[in-house]
């Protein structure tokens, strides 16, 4: 029986591929744009990228720690950097150990840079976000945009059917006599003109499609249908909040103005760094060390090789110095022992002058202060400039909504009027497709001013911080 079962579903699917097919809401499309636009990988990357700034200035705290490792062969003459004593034949002379240097203090330079980093990060991460949301309102508009384009496609069709009847009915009337044959060619150029809407109906919603697609970055048409939700105007409520409350919202909400408050933060600790240039600097520093040469000699090696004068007394007899030859060389556990060697420090340094860089930089950073104040207020500016656009605008298309109903309302009724009259002969084909393209139009322009409140109203939601979405 599942056998069976399975191969009933399966048939079924392949004859009817629509059936097995998922359609997309706006939410799954919302997710596959954010995941493969370009733009918002980008801005994902520079965030990452401040991040990587962020660990770097973090590490600055950190003191620097080098071993270091040397071997030199020296010819000719040279002096020994071990024994100190001249050589004139090869030389062999290794260097080996740890030093280390710390900055203790800066004028809190590094404390700032540090902040600063962070502030980039949060502001990177709000750019990030900010792609994000234009992204997804980019991807409601052509989605609403489709489904208008739907809904239009299906009035189309519906024109063509009520028009095919008419000149099935028309033609019969012709042949009975009862109507002349201007009629019949009058509605026959009717059904012609409204099977091309029906066309270009259809061209719009395919590119309405590929529009969304684009948006997506999906490469075909094929076995991609979106989901059909039953959008109403009494299903928003953007108008239920006052301009000044959204503005409110979406001060708090919107990534744009949490990145422009963050970079202007970044700019303050800026501003601090700088100014920490003409503080003093002490650095603490130390090493270990050893080394090994090839001249220093192993005292037990020694050979008695004679005596040699070296100075005469006072009563003229000679002072004689024994000399000694090796033959042998220090080991090299012995060199590391004898030659290790340690040292600490501490230094100071005073800026005096510095080619007027730091003041420079000072009044550099000061400006950047300046512009990024002005940078986020400007966005400020803006946001409630667009919001109290985004309200009237709203309000304006429900008006006209509201408007377009009452006007489809009666040309509703005109129409069925018009078509009684046409069907007993008191209108002529004319006046009977003037009515229904006056119908048309007017169910159009209802559907045009539904989808544009509709969206207005979902960018007023999406401003006071409720998701996207059409359920």
């Amino acid at each position: 029986m599942r056998y069976i079962v399975l191969l009933v579903f399966l048939s079924v699917v392949l004859i009817n591929p629509a059936l097995g097919q998922e359609k997309w809401d706006l939410e799954k499309c919302i997710n596959a744009a954010i995941e493969n636009n370009l733009a918002v990988q980008r801005s994902t990357l520079q965030s990452e990228l401040a991040e990587q700034n962020l660990t770097n200035a973090k590490g600055s705290h950190l003191p620097n720690v080098n071993l270091f490792l040397s071997s030199d062969l020296n010819f000719g003459r040279t002096i020994d950097p071990f024994t100190n004593t001249f050589a004139t034949d090869e030389v062999r002379s290794d260097a080996y150990g740890i030093s280390g240097q710390w900055q203790v203090f800066n004028g809190l330079q590094r404390y700032n840079r540090y902040k600063q980093s962070q502030y980039d990060v949060m502001a990177a991460k709000y750019d990030a976000d900010k792609m994000v949301n234009d992204i997804s309102l980019s991807v409601t508009q052509s989605y609403l945009q489709i489904l208008f384009n739907k809904e239009i496609l299906a009035i189309a069709q519906e024109q063509v059917d009520v028009t095919a009847k008419e000149v099935e009915r028309t033609s019969k009337l012709v042949n009975a006599g009862s109507l002349p044959e201007g009629n019949l060619l009058d509605i026959q150029a009717q059904y012609a003109q409204e099977e091309l809407n029906e066309v270009t109906a259809q061209n719009n919603l395919d590119i309405s499609y590929l529009s969304l697609l684009i948006l997506m970055r999906m490469d075909t048409l094929e076995d991609f249908e979106i989901a059909t939700p039953q959008v109403s105007i009494e299903s928003t409520n953007g108008l239920d909040a006052t301009p000044s409350f959204v503005y409110l919202k979406a001060v708090e909400t919107l990534p744009e103005v949490k990145s422009a408050e963050m970079r202007y933060i970044s700019s303050e600790k800026s501003l601090s760094g700088e100014r920490g240039r003409i503080s003093p600097t002490i650095t603490l520093r130390g090493s270990l060390g050893s080394g090994y040469s090839g001249k220093s000699v192993d005292p037990n090696s020694a050979v008695f090789t004679g005596t040699q004068q070296v100075a005469v007394t006072a009563s003229g007899e000679p002072v004689l110095q024994p000399t000694y030859a090796y033959d042998g060389t220090k080991s090299f556990s012995s060199q590391v022992t004898d030659n290790f060697n340690q040292s600490l420090g501490v230094s100071i340094s005073f800026p005096i002058l510095n080619s007027l860089n730091t003041h420079t930089s000072i009044s550099r950073a000061k400006v950047n202060k300046e512009l990024a104040q002005n940078q986020y207020e400007q966005v400020k500016y803006q946001i409630n400039e667009t919001v109290k656009r985004a309200y009237f605008d709203a309000t304006a298309a429900r008006k006209k909504y509201l408007a377009n109903e009452k006007t489809v309302t009666a040309t509703r009724e005109s129409f069925k009027y018009a078509e009684k009259r046409f069907q007993v002969g008191l209108l002529n084909a004319l006046e009977y497709n003037q009515s229904k393209n006056n119908l048309m139009r007017a169910e159009s322009q209802l559907l045009q001013a539904k989808y544009d409140f509709v969206f207005k109203s979902k960018i007023l939601e999406f401003y006071m911080g409720q998701p996207l979405s059409l359920k």
